[in-house]
């Protein structure tokens, strides 16, 4: 099957992969000119051929946010061979306060990603009325001073804010920005915001600011020319990473005058659904080749089997392959050692954990044996358990050896010591399997479902297909709170402010909670009512009931507490209802994220469901305190909102965002 759909397809955005440097042409003081390669899909080379003005190149974000602009000319189809793109772009530093193009010389060489070529549908431009009706609806978040011009374009008025570098970059860890796949988090610890008066940009100079703004069904395409405040080359706000307080803006003057809180165009278009940009080309790798009924049937075959040689352990693997009743002719394979092991079960339940070549367990599972029956064949693998590392070696190496043997696999069970619940190792296989792009299915008896894994913000999740989508664009809110029951004035409250929720923000919404009972089991019950989309990252422990019926979940064994706590990091907003220590713990880890900028410094809502704030004011006490020492930023207090009020929780959003 093919790869799995990533986040930028879900997007609705019809773009290339990213521009790579296949060759430097010139680099002097003020320039660095390169030759860069695209690769586009056959839908986007018709559009190349047939609307080639319509085709923007997008600088990546990450490079513009070091002050450094790259020019593209318009792209034509007599520069492209066969699907590959290459154009002649040219980088300059624009910002002052960053480091010169003389520092980004050893960097901006061959192999680089410098950006990507988005095609803007003409026909898919909002009007002025079709903006206010998106706005009203709930459907985009705009900054609060947005002008809407009769023609359907905006202006953008920043945050009165300057972005600066906390201090120098040095060579290395500017390379740690451009190259690494986190570089963007690295650049947030050392790009620091400060307030000011007055945003003003001197003549010919610039400035790196910010503004809030959300998107579910359309993206932004901010305009690189403006006498009011000229944007970098043409940067895509899309429907997934826009979501936020800290949406980026890097304006320049270039007029002889300066230019005080600047104003940037934009448009807005319709987001295409994903089903039509690609017809043939870019399908779900993840659909499901067999549903969850037929895979509990073939389950039966596979409990059927026992090992001859390995008394001790059953973990058969079987090969499913792309043919008529697949199941029904899978092949089955046992563990165990070719000649009967003779190790007593004591000495194997304590040496099969010992993964060297000096346990006295031979260590021989199904997946070693599956290979030679391949023939270079692609197929998917049922198995039992979740792989355990000899297991997960087998199948990265069928994976990765030229042939892409192993296109996906089905699991019945997480761990047969612990039941329903992953190990931190399983976590970091689930990445290794996504990265490798190998489909993972779950059989999940948890909640009677065959759920998929898909990542989203760096965090795996198994989440049910046909909520694949909607996991991927939805913005999320993270609910905490004990796992008492609430009164029913208190439920009453928690109802009103899910609606409250719904109305403001809209249907693209979900909800993250820790899979528990009282405020966590009400929240998922809620969240069903209102039709929005509902997750719960699972921990096993005993002191409460798991609330099973959910689109997207995690599990963790007792171990991964507090690696837990960083699934919760995938929702834009942490809501935090009455709870009691564990609440206090997760309240404390979510400021001190905000603090070291893992998170951005949104409002943390602290909802008293069963009053109107009492609960939380010996809190709000210790927090002052704490500021009044000089053991907390100022900035905690005005974050922090105390209410058992929807209407007070919604205008925090409205006032403290800056939204239209």
């Amino acid at each position: 099957m093919k790869k799995i759909m990533e986040d930028s397809l879900f997007r609705g955005l019809l773009q290339s992969e990213d521009g790579i440097i296949t060759e430097v042409v010139e680099s002097n003081t003020e320039t660095i000119t390169f030759r860069t390669a695209f690769r586009v899909s056959n839908i986007l080379i018709h559009r190349l051929k047939t609307q080639p003005q319509n085709l923007i190149f997008s600088e990546r974000s990450r490079i513009a946010r070091l002050g450094i602009q790259i020019e593209c000319p318009s792209p034509q189809a007599d520069c492209l061979e066969k699907d590959i793109l290459t154009l002649t772009l040219t980088a300059s530093s624009e910002i002052p306060g960053y480091p010169g193009l003389y520092a980004f010389k050893d960097f901006f060489t061959t192999g680089l990603a410098v950006g990507r070529l988005v095609f803007c549908d003409p026909e898919a431009m909002l009007t002025s009325d079709e903006v206010l009706e998106a706005i009203e609806r709930a459907e985009i978040k705009l900054p609060a001073s947005t002008t809407i011009s009769s023609d359907g374009s905006i202006l953008i008025a920043p945050h009165r804010a300057v972005c600066k570098l906390r201090e120098p970059l040095s060579q290395e860890m500017l390379g740690r920005i451009l190259f690494k796949e986190n570089g963007r988090e690295i650049l947030n610890r050392y790009q620091i915001k400060e307030k000011v008066s007055a945003l003003t940009i001197p003549p010919g100079q610039g400035v790196i600011t910010t503004c809030s703004m959300f998107l579910n069904e359309h993206y932004v395409v901010l305009q690189a020319g403006s006498e009011l405040g000229r944007h970098l080359p043409a940067t895509i706000l899309d429907p997934i990473k826009t979501r936020g307080i800290g949406i980026y803006l890097e304006i320049v003057n270039r007029s002889k005058h300066p230019i005080v809180n600047p104003l940037i165009s934009a448009r807005i278009y319709r987001a295409p659904k994903p089903e039509f940009l690609e017809r043939g080309e870019n399908t779900f790798r993840s659909t499901p080749l067999y549903t969850y009924d037929e895979m509990r049937w073939f389950e039966n075959r596979l409990n059927e089997v026992e090992s001859d040689t390995c008394p001790f352990l059953a973990k058969p693997a079987a090969i499913v392959r792309r043919q008529p009743k697949a199941l029904a002719k899978a092949e089955i394979y046992v563990n165990g050692p070719d000649t009967q092991c003779t190790v007593s079960r004591p000495v194997c339940a304590l040496q099969r954990r010992i993964f060297t070549r000096n346990s006295s367990c031979a260590q021989v599972f199904a997946t070693s044996k599956i290979a030679r029956a391949l023939n270079g064949e692609s197929v998917s693998l049922a198995l039992k358990y979740f792989p355990n590392i000899i297991e997960h070696r087998d199948i990265i190496n069928l994976a990765c050896n030229g042939t892409n043997q192993i296109e996906s696999f089905y699991f019945f069970e997480p761990s047969r010591e612990h039941g329903q619940f992953l190990s931190q190792l399983d976590h970091n296989r689930l990445q290794d399997y996504h990265d490798f792009g190998i489909d993972v299915f779950w059989v999940s008896r948890l909640n009677s479902r065959l759920m998929v894994h898909a990542m989203r913000d760096g965090k795996g999740y198994f989440v049910t297909p046909e909520r694949l989508t909607d996991f991927h664009k939805s913005m999320l809110f993270a609910f905490f709170g004990s796992n008492l029951e609430l009164s029913e004035a208190g439920v009453r409250r928690l109802d009103d402010l899910i609606e409250s929720l719904v109305d403001y923000w809209g249907q693209n919404i979900g909800i993250v909670t820790g899979g528990g009972s009282g405020v966590m089991e009400h929240v998922n019950t809620l969240a069903r009512k209102h039709g929005i989309l509902s997750g719960a990252n699972y921990l096993d422990i005993t002191d409460q009931p798991m609330t099973t019926d959910v689109d997207f979940c995690q599990v963790f064994q007792a171990t991964c507490r507090h690696s837990r706590q960083k699934w919760f990091e995938v929702a834009s907003f942490p809501i935090f209802n009455i709870g009691g220590i564990g609440s206090l713990e997760e309240l404390g880890i979510t400021l001190c994220n905000m603090k070291l900028a893992i998170m951005d410094r949104v409002p943390v809502i602290l909802f008293d469901t069963e009053g109107e704030g009492e609960y939380w004011r010996g809190l709000h006490t210790q927090i002052r305190d704490m500021i009044r020492s000089h053991r907390a930023p100022e900035w905690i207090a005005d974050n922090i909102i105390i209410t058992g009020d929807p209407d007070v929780v919604i205008n925090a959003y409205r006032n403290r965002l800056q939204l239209f």
